[in-house]
């Protein structure tokens, strides 16, 4: 059974979901007004699949208080309305005493205990005429894609939908150790068969495994989760782009995040935040016990410098090889071509950093500045 990674008895967030709650709090208000916009009413709708507790016994919120805060803080100028699924019963108790304090500050928030693949039908219906974010974030395996894949089908590209899911690598690393051992009857293999829709993840897994070394299954985590996100998107209008979240840079990831979108501007928005979030999470974390011991530098600080000191120069190749052809380039249509291997990682500020450079060194130039650096177009000085 699986249930929110904020249920359980946990008195604080934990790790991990620091980082993913520094994206919601941060983007699921911007994806809210952003694509309520064009909309009347202006309306979206919030659902979080395995929404846990709703609240620390800190107080600190948990991912579905931060899409009631969203909804609060949006409510003046667009109406945000929340689905909240919870298959345990304790915990369902608790989100919905939590989901009782935002009704009465006059918050829509329908609210389910129950299994999540069981109420997209509901999602649906909520989200008729308005946009949809949807997330997954089980502690365990996610639904089965042919039920996500169901529901990009039938919402298509307008109004718009985003899909923001967490795919476990540990259970694809437990499942190839299982599969070459043929130790079946242990149910990882079973289980990831039913979370990528079939055996397809088998031989992807083994073969990159064999690429990698034979020893290892963080080669496998990574081909498994990148092809789970093309099959997803396959046959919609969906792009698609996979977000490892990594103590440093050279970690295997703890896990990996899925993030689907139709709209250029959604992937450029997800990735700042995706950004940010995880600089807040490495903070969250204190310094890296492979970091050297002893010294009286703020170690965490000084890995963050070194990052993006990196990202800039990442970039600033990205930016050299898109603008070969001396064409203009507006940012935000080729977000995963300028950060790369770092999407989701390298903070926005490396752009700008990067092509400032670039611009100031006479290779690049400005063809036109707007608003925000997603909007600036720029291209090779012939």
């Amino acid at each position: 059974m699986a249930t929110g990674t904020d249920g359980g008895l946990l008195d604080s967030p934990k790790p991990q979901s620091v980082y993913k709650h520094g994206i919601l709090e941060q983007y699921v208000i911007q994806f809210a007004t952003m694509t309520a916009s064009a909309l009347t009413p202006k309306r979206s709708v919030l659902l979080d699949g395995f929404a846990g507790r709703g609240r620390f016994d800190t107080k600190e919120p948990g991912s579905a208080e931060y899409m009631m805060l969203a909804a609060q803080k949006a409510k003046t100028t667009t109406a945000i309305d929340l689905l909240l699924v919870e298959m345990n019963a304790a915990d369902y108790a608790s989100l919905n005493s939590v989901a009782d304090e935002y009704r009465h500050r006059g918050i829509r928030i329908d609210s389910y205990n129950g299994d999540c693949g069981d109420h997209l039908s509901d999602a649906l219906t909520l989200a008729t005429g308005a946009s949809l974010f949807v997330f997954l974030d089980p502690c365990g395996a996610v639904l089965p894609m042919d039920s996500i894949k169901e529901l990009l089908r039938k919402r298509g590209t307008w109004p718009r939908t985003e899909v923001l899911l967490n795919f476990n690598a540990d259970l694809i690393r437990r499942a190839g150790g299982q599969l070459k051992k043929n130790q079946f009857d242990l149910g990882a293999v079973a289980q990831a068969d039913k979370v990528c829709g079939g055996q397809w993840w088998r031989d992807v897994a083994l073969r990159a495994h064999e690429e990698s070394g034979g020893q290892k299954w963080a080669a496998a985590a990574d081909a498994v989760a990148l092809e789970y996100a093309r099959r997803l998107a396959d046959g919609t209008s969906y792009g698609w782009v996979v977000a490892p979240v990594r103590r440093q840079i050279h970690h295997q990831p703890v896990y990996y995040l899925i993030f689907l979108t139709s709209q250029p501007h959604g992937f450029w928005v997800f990735g700042v935040s995706a950004a940010k979030a995880r600089e807040k999470w490495i903070r969250f974390l204190g310094p890296d016990p492979d970091e050297p011991q002893g010294m009286l530098l703020d170690m965490v600080a000084d890995q963050l410098d070194r990052e993006h000191a990196k990202a800039i120069e990442h970039i600033t190749d990205n930016l050299r090889q898109l603008t070969a052809d001396c064409q203009p380039k507006k940012a935000v249509d080729h977000v995963t071509t300028i950060f790369g291997d770092l999407y989701g990682e390298a903070k926005e500020t490396a752009f700008t950093a990067a092509l400032r450079g670039l611009v100031k060194s006479g290779e690049l130039e400005y063809v036109s500045k707007g608003k925000k650096p997603r909007d600036f177009v720029f291209r090779r000085v012939p």
